[in-house]
């Protein structure tokens, strides 16, 4: 997927590999002898080899597949930062989403790539549709975070063939004017917008939300309205999404 975006829109592909050090893979807090802990270590160089063996093997045979794209591998191995190397920042970042039994090491690749990157996220489930962007809905909200996520999305808007901005209400609340709004710009950039307000019900929103963009879409929306630690306590949209969506999803925080 990242190979033919980076080909549509005549982009340079940087592959980021994440691959925690060996001092960071203990499987719990716990102390070890010096003999135990140097053993252990010596596994995790191992498996850290083997690692970036694969992820080189992967690398040059999908590149070989996109010979006029020019990609490059990058193996990063610290979690205590951004993981983003120096340099120019990527247009859009693209990650899978994390898996539905999330792993550590999903979950903190996928909030670096939203929190670090200072750019917007592509996530892209394996479920995905093969061209991203025919169909594009936005799950539209009146904060920062979803009029970012409908700026980062122009590229995919401009060669839409039909966009649905979708806006969530409350049962016998008003038609959301922001919705309105937005949506009078966007065909005032002569783009092909169906506006729709959707009465919530008894639905969760990320429930609501991958229910009415329904399959096959490119889906934008913002991440992280509210705190990230109240979204991990108590659970929230972005989160929902990102564990159970099976289409594109271009998220800005």
């Amino acid at each position: 997927m990242a190979f033919g975006l980076a080909r549509r829109f005549e982009a340079e592909l940087e592959v980021l590999h994440p691959c925690p050090p060996p001092s960071q893979r203990l499987p719990y807090a716990t102390e070890l002898s010096p003999i135990y802990f140097e053993a252990y270590l010596d596994v995790s160089r191992k498996q850290v080899a083997y690692e970036e063996k694969e992820a080189i093997a992967w690398f040059e045979k999908a590149s070989a597949n996109w010979g006029e794209v020019e990609s490059q591998l990058l193996t990063v191995e610290a979690w205590s930062g951004p993981p983003w190397p120096n340099g120019p920042r990527p247009r859009i970042a693209c990650c899978r989403p994390s898996p539905r039994r999330t792993t550590r090491c999903s979950t903190k690749a996928r909030d670096a790539a939203l929190f670090s990157s200072g750019r917007p996220v592509l996530f892209v489930p394996d479920e995905a549709s093969g061209h991203v962007g025919e169909t594009v809905v936005i799950a539209w909200k009146d904060s920062v975070e979803s009029a970012r996520a409908v700026a980062a999305a122009g590229p995919f808007l401009d060669g839409a063939r039909r966009v649905r901005l979708i806006s969530l209400i409350e049962e016998g609340e008003p038609e959301d004017e922001t919705a309105v709004a937005m949506a009078n710009y966007l065909t005032a950039a002569c783009l092909p917008v169906e506006l729709k307000s959707v009465e919530l019900g008894d639905r969760e929103v990320g429930d609501a939300i991958l229910e009415e963009a329904g399959s096959g879409v490119l889906l934008v929306m913002g991440g992280y309205g509210r705190w990230r630690w109240h979204e991990w306590i108590f659970g929230g949209a972005t989160d929902h999404v990102l564990r159970h969506t099976d289409v594109a999803v271009l998220m800005s925080h």
